[in-house]
């Protein structure tokens, strides 16, 4: 993730004191793998903007991730109460909810989530919202908070995700 960062904006960093034979092999197998996986990646994300709505459906109904009904998201937030408003942003709203062991019994841990309940106005929204959901939903690493699940009824977009104090 710092590699593809450092290619966004340019930084390097500093050199580093001479190494051994053994040494310099190691790091400049590391740097290939690193743009390997950098290239994996622009890979996967210029196929993915060349998708049409639809290819983005299907690429969202198989990533893993769980899908949620407004009800079900609603129950969980308390009825999108003020008092479990967490922020609002670009996107709209964001709310504290808890998923608890009755709505996917065996399928789901009792948690404490983050509910995003997106404005979406005509395609360029739902596709944003499509490209943050396969996004996030193939993204995984320890500092990038968890995408639980989505939801999406009606005009309503919605993203569940893990939260955090």
């Amino acid at each position: 993730m710092r590699m593809l960062f450092r290619c966004l904006v340019g930084w390097s960093e500093p050199a580093a004191p001479a190494e051994s034979g053994d040494e310099q092999q190691q790091q400049q197998a590391r740097r290939l793998g690193k743009k390997k996986a950098v290239r994996r990646m622009r890979s996967a994300t210029a196929r993915l903007r060349s998708l049409s709505l639809g290819e983005l459906s299907r690429t969202l109904a198989s990533s893993g991730l769980h899908a949620f009904t407004q009800a079900e998201l609603r129950a969980a937030t308390r009825g999108v109460s003020g008092s479990q408003l967490i922020g609002e942003g670009g996107f709209g709203p964001v709310y504290r909810g808890f998923l608890d062991e009755r709505l996917r019994p065996g399928e789901l841990e009792p948690q404490h989530v983050a509910v995003k309940f997106l404005d979406a106005d005509g395609q360029q929204g739902h596709r944003e919202w499509l490209a943050e959901v396969v996004y996030l939903g193939m993204l995984k690493h320890p500092h990038l908070v968890k995408l639980i699940g989505y939801g999406c009824e009606d005009e309503q977009r919605m993203l569940v995700y893990e939260y955090m104090d």
